[in-house]
């Protein structure tokens, strides 16, 4: 790992962070890409493979739908698919985001690190990543059961909780874990304890990433679907069809996951880091660290932090899942109402 100038850490606006990270991402563009290319690549054309096995077996010979399930290249793909789901989720979500965060976290800390020394560098903390995700899945379905099945207390802020715990929660953990060397509960913990410090900036700074991943991913891929649908109509196999609109929607969606998914993974290392300047003088410790020069920076992020005696929650937290409960079923709604009218003008435009 190479020694390269590190930035100078402070309190960041949205707009400076955004920034920060792009160039960032940019600066090691092929070196974040390819810690994620080099799991998910693979996994993916497996994937595309399999769902075209399941494609093609479902149509072929099966005269009633019944038939689909006696037929073996049916039964394959659909075994495989979701082999290669729990694959995906340890590979990906556990070892390669865990690299991408040690590689995003050193690069902007001053080190040059390319993918090997990332991949070195998380040890054995994916297992623990991977437990704090399984945690955070099953806390997922109990907020579910919350929402849905208790009323009043329940309806007003299960979503919120859920909103909370998927998109600003979990994409913390990973920094908890790989950089703090914390352990899957303490890591969830460590997380929403960050988040709750800064509740709406962090929330609204993650909407923004988020809003990028439908205008720079889900948005195209979209279109490229009902370009692809419109075009393979001119097949006159209908298994033909789907078999090519599955590899080739499979495709598509690789090539934008790999472009996204870093400078989203680099936002979120960014944004751990502007909460621990924020709320733990973070920075100051990295300047005491260089003037000392008794630890090496990185070092500096697994130093334990005082520990504050916080309770699970707060009523003001709770009123802001109901508030938030209450947004995300208005953006909901208005987010469907605009895809929905786009894609049928846009379907009826191509008529």
């Amino acid at each position: 790992m190479e020694t390269q100038a590190q930035p100078i850490l402070r309190p960041l606006r949205l707009g400076e962070l955004l920034d920060r990270a792009i160039r960032l991402y940019r600066g090691n563009f092929l070196t974040f890409i390819g810690i994620i290319a080099v799991v998910y690549v693979p996994l993916m054309v497996l994937q595309t493979a399999a769902a075209a096995l399941m494609t093609s077996s479902a149509f072929m010979g099966a005269s009633n739908p019944g038939d689909v399930f006696t037929n073996y290249g049916y039964l394959i793909g659909l075994l495989s698919t979701i082999i290669l789901a729990l694959v995906q989720f340890v590979l990906v979500q556990g070892i390669a985001t865990g690299a991408l965060t040690r590689a995003v976290a050193d690069n902007y800390l001053g080190k040059r690190t390319g993918i090997l020394d990332a991949y070195r560098g998380i040890g054995g903390s994916w297992l623990s990543l991977v437990a704090a995700l399984l945690f955070i899945l099953l806390l997922f379905f109990v907020l579910m059961v919350w929402w849905i099945f208790i009323p009043c207390a329940g309806t007003f802020t299960g979503l919120g909780m859920m909103i909370v715990l998927m998109t600003v929660v979990n994409p913390l953990v990973a920094p908890a874990v790989v950089l703090e060397n914390q352990g899957a509960l303490d890591a969830v913990r460590r997380a929403w304890s960050l988040t709750r410090r800064r509740f709406w900036p962090v929330l609204g700074s993650i909407f923004i990433l988020y809003l990028f991943s439908l205008l720079i991913v889900n948005g195209p891929q979209a279109i490229v679907n009902l370009l692809l649908a419109q075009v393979s109509e001119s097949f006159g196999d209908r298994t033909m069809q789907l078999v090519v609109t599955s590899i080739v929607g499979g495709l598509v969606s690789l090539v934008f996951v790999l472009i996204y998914y870093p400078l989203q993974m680099t936002a979120f290392t960014l944004i751990y880091f502007d909460l621990r300047v924020r709320t733990e003088g973070f920075d100051l410790a990295i300047l005491t660290t260089e003037a000392s020069g008794s630890l090496d920076v990185s070092e500096v992020m697994t130093v334990p932090v005082p520990e504050v005696n916080e309770g699970l929650m707060t009523w003001s937290e709770v009123g802001n899942f109901a508030i938030l409960t209450l947004a995300g079923i208005g953006l909901y709604i208005l987010f469907f109402s605009i895809i929905l009218g786009s894609v049928l003008a846009l379907g009826s435009f191509m008529r």
